[in-house]
C-alpha cells in the first residue's frame, strides 16, 4: 500500500512539473513582455552548424540522385503514408540514405546571413542536429555518425557495431536493432533560446516534429519502412553521443529500413516471436 501511494505521489509530482512547464512557456495578452525579443542580435546568435572536424571517417555525400523517384504523386503518397517497421535484411544504398538526409535537413536556399532547409524551423534557427546509428548501409561501416549539414558530410564518430546498443537504449525495441539506420535527432537549445527565451522549449519540440514528418513522407515515397519512436533511455543515449543532455539533448528517434512492401499490415510490425 505504501509503495502504491508513493507511485501515485511521484506521478502527480511529474504531472505538476508538466503543468508548470506549460504555464511558464505560455503567452498571455495581459502579461506578456512586449520587449521580450528586442535584445536579440542576429549577428551574435549561436553558431548554426555543428561539425566534428576530428572525425576519423568523413563521407562526402554530394547531391542526391532523385531520378528513380521523379514520378511520386504527393496526394497519393499522403493518403497512403503508414508507419512500417517489419524490416528485411537488406541494406540501404548510400544514395537512399542521402535522399533521406536531404529530405529532412537539406539546404535549399541561401538568404545571406542564414540558410533555408527542406524542413521549417522557428526563426530559421535550426536547433535540430542529426546523428545516425548505422546498421546496414552499402559502403558505410556500421557505427555512430553525425550529419555535417554545412559541408554535407557524414562524420564517423564511433566505427563499431551499434545494433546491440540501439536495441538496449530503446528498451529492447526490435526495429532499432534490425533497421538499416536509426535517426537520433538532438536539439542545441541555445540556438533557439537566445532569441525566444522560455518559449524555445516548445519550439525545439515542434522543429523536431517537422523534421520527423519529412522523414516519414520521403521514406514512404521511396518505398521504405519508417517508424518514429519516443521511448529510449535519454541519459545513456546522451552519453553515447557525447552531449550533456541539458544544453544539447536527444529529442526524437526514428528507424528506417527495407520492407517487403506487399501489404501494410504485413510491414507494420515484426512477427511476434
Amino acid at each position: 500500500m505504501i509503495l502504491q501511494e508513493r507511485r501515485v505521489y511521484m506521478l502527480r509530482t511529474r504531472f505538476d512539473l508538466c503543468d508548470e512547464f506549460l504555464k511558464e512557456t505560455s503567452y498571455s495578452l495581459k502579461t506578456m513582455d512586449k520587449d521580450l525579443f528586442k535584445g536579440y542580435d542576429p549577428a551574435k546568435r549561436p553558431e548554426t552548424y555543428l561539425t566534428y572536424p576530428e572525425a576519423a571517417v568523413q563521407i562526402k555525400l554530394g547531391k542526391p540522385d532523385f531520378s528513380q523517384y521523379e514520378e511520386i504523386n504527393l496526394w497519393k503518397l499522403l493518403g497512403s503514408r503508414r508507419s512500417k517497421r517489419n524490416f528485411v535484411e537488406q541494406p540501404l544504398s548510400l544514395n537512399e540514405l542521402n535522399i533521406l538526409l536531404w529530405g529532412t535537413q537539406g539546404i535549399t536556399a541561401d538568404m545571406g546571413d542564414y540558410q533555408l532547409r527542406t524542413s521549417c524551423s522557428a526563426g530559421a534557427l535550426f536547433p535540430i542536429e542529426t546523428y545516425l546509428l548505422i546498421n546496414f548501409v552499402e559502403g558505410v561501416q556500421p557505427g555512430l555518425y553525425h550529419l555535417n549539414v554545412k559541408d554535407w558530410i557524414l562524420e564517423g564518430l564511433k566505427i563499431q557495431d551499434v545494433s546491440d546498443f540501439a536495441f538496449t537504449v530503446t528498451d529492447h525495441q526490435e526495429m532499432a536493432k534490425v533497421a538499416g539506420v536509426n535517426f537520433v535527432w538532438t536539439a542545441m537549445l541555445e540556438r533557439t533560446r537566445a532569441k525566444y527565451k522560455e518559449r524555445a522549449y516548445r519550439y525545439i519540440l515542434w522543429d523536431a516534429g517537422h523534421v520527423s514528418q519529412n522523414l516519414h513522407t520521403v521514406a514512404n515515397g521511396m518505398g521504405l519502412g519508417v517508424c518514429t519512436m519516443g521511448h529510449w533511455y535519454d541519459v545513456e543515449m546522451n552519453e553515447f553521443l557525447g552531449i550533456n543532455g541539458k544544453e544539447h539533448m536527444s529529442i526524437l528517434m526514428a528507424s528506417v529500413g527495407k520492407i517487403n512492401g506487399v501489404d501494410w499490415k504485413e510491414d507494420r510490425r515484426p512477427p511476434k516471436i
